[in-house]
């Protein structure tokens, strides 16, 4: 059995952390192999929206602590630490949008692989935590630098330092997901990648870029006039225009003048 499930439906990727015997957790093949696939993902343009999310309703428990104790005893100790470090960042690299699509358990490493993601959707009982501290070591991976630029430097250090868990409810307070989802989880996660993958590829790429540099502050707003005439030219991108004002339009009509409102 794979330990990531890839699967294509038109120009999405799914990607399922699928270890479901041990909560989904990140032995370093698993993310070795995350770290390739999405080094593969990166050259397909076709391709414009990445799931990451795990199987059996679980997203991941964190590292498989046994797994990376042996290889951190082996030949390249510093290479095995860092092997979460770089799938993350290979997530983070991504030219393509990514969601997290988090259920269950999202522990230490998993929680990581979900703050490398452009969006991250949760269940409603999902919950969330950072042991690692109770483990005896710091929380790696860049997740902490990841941490405190979504939910603040204050409840980023409440929360490594505690190591308390904390429900999708709180999450969303403090900003570490953007929507909550109470019932259809995997059916409304479905229909809105969809959405946004039928948005124009190349304005899906000038936003990623543009959160890119946001978050590694090297945005250059001077280069948005560029984009928007690029956009402006690109025959997608045009269709999806002529969409919208049709939309428009639609409602428009649909909607009783004021002359004929009942009164």
């Amino acid at each position: 059995m794979a330990e990531l499930e890839i699967r294509r439906d038109e120009q999405v990727m799914w990607l399922t952390l699928n270890r479901p015997a041990a909560r989904n957790s990140l032995s370093p093949s698993l993310l070795d192999t995350l770290r390739h696939t999405c080094a593969d993902v990166s050259e397909d343009p076709s391709i414009r929206v990445v799931v990451l999310m795990g199987a059996n309703g679980v997203f991941s428990a964190g590292a498989d602590l046994m797994g990376f104790m042996a290889s951190m005893h082996g030949e390249a100790p510093e290479r095995a630490a860092d092997v979460g470090r770089l799938a993350a960042e290979a997530l983070l690299a991504l030219p393509q949008v990514t969601v997290a699509a988090i259920e269950g358990h999202c522990v230490g490493g998993g929680l990581v692989l979900a703050t490398s993601c452009d969006l991250r959707w949760a269940h409603a009982d999902a919950w969330f935590s950072a042991p690692e501290l109770d483990l005896g070591v710091p929380l790696a991976w860049g997740g902490m630098q990841r941490i405190a630029q979504l939910m603040g430097d204050t409840m980023a250090s409440e929360l490594v330092l505690t190591c308390r868990r904390f429900s999708s409810e709180e999450a969303l307070s403090h900003g570490l997901i953007s929507r909550r989802i109470e019932d259809d989880f995997q059916a409304q996660v479905v229909e809105s990648v969809a959405r946004i993958s039928e948005k124009p590829g190349s304005v899906l790429q000038v936003t990623k870029r543009q959160l890119q540099g946001i978050r590694g502050g090297t945005f250059d707003g001077r280069t948005d006039a560029a984009a928007l005439l690029a956009a402006l030219r690109d025959p997608e991108s045009q269709r999806a225009a002529q969409r919208y004002f049709a939309r428009r339009a639609a409602k428009a009509q649909q909607k009783p003048s004021k002359g004929n409102r009942d009164e």
